[in-house]
């Protein structure tokens, strides 16, 4: 499907299949691509979930790889936020810093989101205090506001 939409505006991509173990090792040790497919999921809330991909320096920063130090001013942006947000207790200035980051990410595009899987959650209407959200999990993230009538 893919190649078909970016055909349609004149780019060709070959698709290239691999096991995991080697799209891993291609993505984090030889760097031989141009582009991967890949599902990145983040399970937690907090920002400092994801300094494993945002920060230059780590090992999931995956444009760029293996950078001493930031190439480009966004990146170093991005480390000085994510390392704002990491060092502060409170959470007002914790959010700004990361809602920059996110800010940057849009306008930078070093990742394309193509897909958000769907979640279908099924709650007994006797389940009085259910608020399903879009992030894992979908339901009874909120269990001691749940009653049951």
């Amino acid at each position: 499907m893919m190649q078909e939409d970016l055909q349609k505006i004149g780019i060709h991509i070959n698709v290239v299949t691999l096991d995991f173990p080697s799209l891993i090792e291609r993505m984090t040790q030889t760097f031989d691509y141009e582009a991967i497919l890949l599902g990145l999921t983040n399970v937690g809330l907090d920002p400092n979930d994801q300094m494993n991909v945002w920060l230059s320096s780590s090992e999931n920063h995956q444009w760029n790889p293996s950078e001493k130090a930031p190439e480009t001013a966004w990146e170093a942006e991005i480390d000085k936020l994510m390392r704002a947000q990491a060092s502060s207790a409170d959470p007002k200035k914790r959010k700004e810093s990361f809602d920059r980051v996110q800010e940057i990410a849009l306008e930078q595009a070093p990742f394309l989101y193509l897909v958000n899987r769907n979640a279908l959650a099924a709650i007994s209407p006797k389940v009085h205090g259910a608020n399903p959200v879009i992030l894992v999990p979908q339901t009874y993230w909120n269990m001691e506001r749940l009653s049951v009538k």
